[in-house]
């Protein structure tokens, strides 16, 4: 679904895999999109981040920067806690005050994978010290009105690896896929939870529709733990949605 009428819309995180995609195919659907650096808009820096937001004249601000190296992270909660959820307190913070809406960039990671077909009233149950640390963030965004959180996983354009798990299951898809239905569903006035993603699928499945020689294998074989299964019932996103 494309807008009808231009809007200008404030993203951070834009040289992200996410943001990049995002910023591809922002003008066929009539976003001028506003992608300041990490330099010249520091999340950790509300003064810089207020500025920055006040001066783009946007309505509203996607918040996609964020620290994401799962693993990585597992050593590192205070790089998480910092990133993922002071930052996104911060831009937070300025979308209020400045009356802007915010969507918010989360994680099917937020549930605990134990079921899947998670809807957006599941409870969550994050894990990991990266999904703890988005589910913090989601839940600061969620206790404000005029924001919208979208749950969702995306690869690149590519499957990264030689084998994918063929006992994980997942509603993630690659980026070129993905980044279109967030900006479907951006449009209008939304607000609340949204899942975005694909239908219920294997890793290995999702891997080989752009891999066709990727090997089988299973998450048993890491030493972190992985989520078995987490599909998400995925949000209707035409029309306007109050929560």
């Amino acid at each position: 679904m494309q807008s009808s009428s231009s809007s200008r819309v404030f993203l951070t995180g834009g040289s992200g895999t996410l943001g990049t995609e995002l910023r591809k195919i922002a003008d066929k659907y009539n976003i001028d999109l506003v992608c300041p650096t990490s330099k010249e808009c520091n999340i950790l820096d509300q003064s810089q981040v207020f500025e920055k937001i006040k001066d783009s004249n946007c309505d509203t601000v996607i918040h996609a920067a964020a620290a994401t190296d799962v693993p990585g992270l597992q050593s590192d909660p205070l790089l998480a806690a910092e990133t993922n959820t002071i930052g996104t307190y911060n831009v937070l913070r300025v979308c209020v005050e400045l009356g802007l809406r915010m969507v918010f960039i989360s994680t099917d990671y937020v549930f605990d994978g134990e079921s899947g077909n998670y809807t957006t009233d599941s409870p969550i149950n994050p894990l990991s010290v990266y999904a703890k640390s988005k589910a913090a963030g989601e839940l600061l965004v969620r206790s404000c009105n005029n924001t919208m959180v979208i749950r969702t996983s995306f690869f690149g354009k590519d499957f990264p690896h030689p084998m994918a798990f063929e006992d994980q299951w997942s509603s993630k898809d690659y980026v070129d896929i993905i980044a279109p239905k967030i900006l479907d569903c951006i449009t209008g006035n939304s607000s609340g939870i949204f899942h975005v993603g694909s239908s219920r699928r294997t890793i290995y499945d999702i891997a080989k529709t752009r891999r066709p020689d990727v090997k089988k294998g299973s998450r048993t074989i890491v030493k972190h733990k992985v989520p078995r299964d987490t599909s998400m019932i995925i949000s209707e996103t035409k029309g306007d949605k109050k929560t």
